[in-house]
């Protein structure tokens, strides 16, 4: 089994100073864009009566301080919100007609959204600055690190319509994959705050163990053991968000044992096709997200690694 002090040393949280340098990377990135984004013009072209300048903000690993130093670039997004998309299958034809009547479509679509935010970080950046089809990259440098910016849209899930003024539903955020036209829908902002507070509820083990998970992932990734695609860490972070707060009581060791008991008993009874992702609006196994094939290659791999290895 692998040693407590071995599981400690994987647990600890980023350094101060990367996390320092991250969040310089995410200011960065938005004082130059409010500073090349040519807000006037846009509202102009586009007839548009507002233009709230875009919400800024880290999303994934990093955002929740679960990183580990195998992990990829930052993901910072830029989201517009005087733009959105709507699902509102949930609302009644009588809330579809009203929400027809609030809202009407804008002439400023997502494609130009995103070339718009393009354009000021390649004034910014220059070549540093490149376009790919699910984000745009910044390259690092002395003062920042790689960055994934996201330029999205306000995604809402609608849960009622009474009227403009009495209306309630779930905020997330929508991008499109511009190489092949894929709709891409996340909740960075739920999946952020339910990780707080099972964190909270754990006595802050949930992250610890987080981390973790990841470093062991890690680990059998380098050994050729596991592919990388098998178990991307998202859904790792997502896997031990549906264990029992029990699960995260005791030393390290006693942990991960507890946690993998509480998976493999969910396998046996079929409980895991109830497990959700952190953002409580997606299924953990479906098409869409985690496929249940390369979760229990995971956990069977994850486990007699964990067992046998004298780390």
């Amino acid at each position: 089994m692998i040693s407590e002090q071995q599981l400690n040393n994987w647990a600890q949280a980023p350094s101060p100073t990367e996390m320092e340098k991250i969040k310089r990377t995410r200011e960065i990135i938005e004082n130059k864009i409010r500073t090349h984004l040519p807000i006037a013009e846009i509202k102009k072209k586009y007839g548009l009566d507002s233009f709230v300048f875009p919400e800024i903000y880290l999303q994934g690993s990093y955002a929740n301080s679960t990183n580990i130093r195998f992990d990829s670039d930052v993901d910072i997004v830029v989201q517009f919100n005087d733009v959105f998309w709507s699902d509102k299958r949930q609302l009644s034809e009588v809330e579809k007609n009203i929400h027809s009547l609030s809202y009407s479509n804008s002439s400023y679509h997502f494609i130009e959204f995103k070339n718009d935010i393009f354009l000021a970080l390649q004034k910014a950046f220059g070549a540093n600055a490149v376009y790919s089809d699910k984000c745009l990259k910044v390259k690092e440098n002395t003062y920042r690190v790689n960055s994934d910016v996201v330029p999205c849209f306000q995604y809402r899930v609608y849960k009622k319509f009474i009227s403009y003024n009495n209306q309630d539903y779930v905020e997330g955020m929508k991008f499109i994959n511009t190489g092949n036209n894929s709709e891409i829908i996340n909740f960075p902002k739920l999946h952020l705050k339910n990780c707080e507070s099972k964190n909270i509820d754990t006595d802050g083990n949930f992250k610890s163990l987080v981390r973790v998970f990841k470093n062991i992932k890690r680990d059998l990734v380098d050994s050729g053991e596991l592919n990388e695609k098998t178990a991307p860490s998202y859904f790792v972070e997502n896997l031990l968000y549906n264990c029992s707060s029990p699960c995260f009581d005791g030393s390290f060791q006693d942990c991960v044992v507890k946690i993998l008991q509480f998976i493999f008993d969910a396998m046996e009874t079929g409980r895991i096709s109830g497990f959700v992702c952190a953002n409580e609006q997606n299924s953990l196994i479906s098409n869409q997200t985690w496929n249940s094939v390369d979760l229990n290659t995971f956990i069977a791999k994850f486990g007699y690694y964990f067992l046998k290895s004298k780390k």
